[in-house]
């Protein structure tokens, strides 16, 4: 993938995600709190204002992401870009230019492979939401 960041819309903003953003020239990364989603809050919706105003960007999801939440590499396909990780039970495929986009399976090994999720998963907060969905740990 050549870009490695790009403009997340606006409902992609959720409680974790993590964002970059122009600050004094400088990229500074920011986690977004609750408060500042909540539009009942002034210090919090200024706070999620200047974000939005300062050239927002997001990663797009990478090896080091998956490592960090805990999966472990170990295999690249011959002649492609698909990896394979594992954490405990779960195999996760990564294919980062699957179709353009960045493409993710995550499978329960043992007997018949049961395959938990396919698709597009296009940051480290959205598979970081996922795992938690699937009680991933």
């Amino acid at each position: 993938m050549k870009n490695k960041y790009y403009t997340p819309e606006i409902e992609e903003f959720h409680v974790g995600f993590e964002v970059t953003y122009n600050h004094f020239n400088k990229r500074i990364i920011h986690v977004i709190k609750e408060d500042e989603l909540n539009y009942g809050d002034y210090q919090g919706v200024t706070d999620f204002y200047e974000i939005i105003k300062n050239e927002p960007l997001v990663k797009y999801l990478d090896k080091e992401d998956i490592e960090s939440l805990g999966f472990s590499y170990y295999k690249t396909h011959p002649g492609m870009e698909q990896m394979e990780f594992d954490k405990g039970e779960y195999e996760l495929t990564y294919d980062p230019n699957f179709k353009g986009k960045q493409w993710l399976r995550i499978n329960l090994e043992g007997e018949g492979d049961v395959t938990l999720f396919s698709g597009s998963i296009k940051n480290k907060s959205e598979l970081k939401k996922l795992l938690k969905q699937l009680n991933i740990k």
